[in-house]
């Protein structure tokens, strides 16, 4: 088993997407020297690289990642501009509003603000806008681009709006023959090169039929226009829901360490949808007329050729956690009160048990990294009146797992009681207990044993191939993805001692 979460670096040269496997939307990169840093839609954290192919967390972000991040440096100063809030209570309505976080130490986690920037609306329609682009045009003037391909020109410090926004680029006109989610413009992202600038969007939707995503590029002399469309346009999109990766889209340039060029962009893996929307990355080609393109052999269904000119750091999370431990930045995610209910001992987390089952436990701690087919494996003692368990988590009712409690075997399957009663019953005879799901193909199957060895499977295994963002599934636990995860219920408590992911083959 590797030491280390999945890495698409082959080790000849090469490597296979995706670059992050799991929920990691709405990449963008920032090349600071020899530095790369990555920031992310849904979960609010900061990635380092120094390859563009492995990752290290550095930190968790001081404030909500709703929407797609814009990370940017101007001078001495970095900026993570977003929007808050992205998603609204109907009941008790906010307007969203674009704010800034700034620092002038990257490395350190710690960030000024946030400052309001200005409201996050677009006066010709009426609709709010997402997806911050920061852009510093050829006389050092600062703007502001949002969805709807809005501009707003901004205060020489970046922190307010300095004027209204305009729209300055009509959407994208879809053929008949596309099936699309939506117009949607989206994602504005900006590269300068050689007297031009490079704005490069994403349009039709990001989670509707495979097909809606894409990607398109367009080149200006000034940052608010006029735009002028690739012809190599649209850069890259799904044709067909046979291909291996759904809804390709969202797209920027990176140079890579040794001046060649990459597009970072995401991508539902097919059939495994609940494993969000993976970070995904083709080489770029200048053309002799002035446009980049993704060459014709490219593919991110095969080996590509890495960048060069990088160095590695440790990339990823560990497979195999002994607790208690340390989390790496992002490695877990809590819900609920369960950070109330831990507490280290010398052998393990001692967890106090709340609510009757899975799906009414005051909060679970789930694993942040997956694998196309994986399982998962913790060893626990539980003690009287509390059941300790394992699980596939997207949110509280839509969740597969099982616990053990009063010496029998208890199985959950998005709150469904019936089910649940006629399938209890499988009893055991320790306290310290091995659990272990496996989902393969989207399948999860539960198994348990004293020793590590000996393995008994449970009646029933589950199908959770419906349990995704396509489904409108209220979200849970964080962004779109399903989490491995550990949880306790009950008047007693459970000590979970270890933790193991490792892929399966397919």
């Amino acid at each position: 088993m590797s030491d280390r979460t999945y890495c698409s670096d082959l080790g000849n040269g090469t490597y296979m997407n995706p670059i992050l496997h799991g929920d990691y939307p709405d990449p963008c990169i920032l090349k600071d020297g020899e530095d790369y840093y990555l920031v992310h839609c849904s979960q609010p954290l900061l990635w380092h690289s120094q390859d563009l192919l492995r990752w290290e967390p550095l930190y968790e972000i001081p404030y909500p990642m709703g929407g797609a991040s814009e990370l940017c440096k101007v001078g001495d100063t970095y900026y993570i501009y977003n929007i808050n809030p992205y998603r609204r209570d109907e009941e008790d309505y906010q307007s969203s509003s674009v704010w800034v976080l700034t620092t002038k130490d990257i490395r350190s986690g710690t960030w000024d603000g946030p400052f309001f920037v200005g409201p996050a609306f677009n006066l010709n329609n009426d609709r709010e806008l997402v997806d911050p682009g920061h852009v510093v045009d050829f006389q050092n003037k600062r703007w502001l681009y949002m969805s709807d391909n809005v501009c707003f020109p901004l205060t020489d410090d970046g922190l307010h709006f300095a004027g209204p926004g305009k729209r300055v680029l009509a959407d994208e006109v879809f053929p008949d023959d596309w099936e699309i989610q939506g117009t949607y413009t989206e994602g504005p992202r900006f590269t300068k090169k050689d007297g031009w600038i490079y704005l490069t969007l994403a349009a039709g939707g990001t989670s509707g039929p495979p097909t809606c995503h894409a990607i398109f590029s367009y080149r200006s002399r000034n940052a608010d226009g006029p735009w002028e469309p690739s012809p190599y346009n649209p850069l890259r999109r799904t044709f067909s829901r046979e291909e291996k990766w759904h809804s390709k889209g969202h797209g920027m340039l990176v140079e890579a360490p040794d001046g060649s060029w990459y597009m970072p962009y995401h991508g539902y893996l097919k059939e495994r949808y609940n494993q969000g929307r993976m970070m995904l990355m083709e080489p770029v080609e200048w053309t002799e007329d002035g446009w980049y393109r993704i060459p014709f052999w490219s593919s991110p269904d095969l080996p590509l050729p890495a960048p060069k000119g990088g160095k590695a750091v440790l990339h990823g999370y560990p497979t195999s956690v002994v607790f208690p431990h340390e989390d790496l930045p992002g490695q877990w995610i809590y819900t609920g009160k369960m950070r109330e209910r831990m507490q280290p001992v010398a052998d393990g987390w001692l967890v106090q048990g709340s609510g009757k089952s899975l799906h009414d436990t005051d909060g679970i701690m789930a694993y942040s990294a997956v694998y196309r087919d994986f399982q998962i494996t913790a060893h626990m003692t539980v003690g009287n009146g509390a059941g300790g368990g394992i699980a596939m988590v997207y949110n509280p009712n839509h969740s597969v797992g099982f616990a053990l409690k009063d010496d029998y075997t208890w199985v959950f399957n998005c709150n469904h009681h019936n089910l649940t009663r006629r399938y209890n019953g499988k009893q055991y005879l320790w306290d310290q207990i091995y659990v272990r799901l496996t989902v393969r193909d989207q399948i999860v199957s539960c198994w348990f044993s004293p020793d590590h060895e000996t393995w008994t499977k449970l009646i029933p295994s589950f199908n959770i191939e419906h349990i995704c963002s396509l489904a409108q599934i209220p979200r849970g636990v964080r962004g779109s993805m399903m989490f491995p995860a550990l949880f306790a219920y009950g008047n007693g408590t459970v000590t979970f001692h270890r933790f193991e992911i490792e892929p399966l083959d397919t």
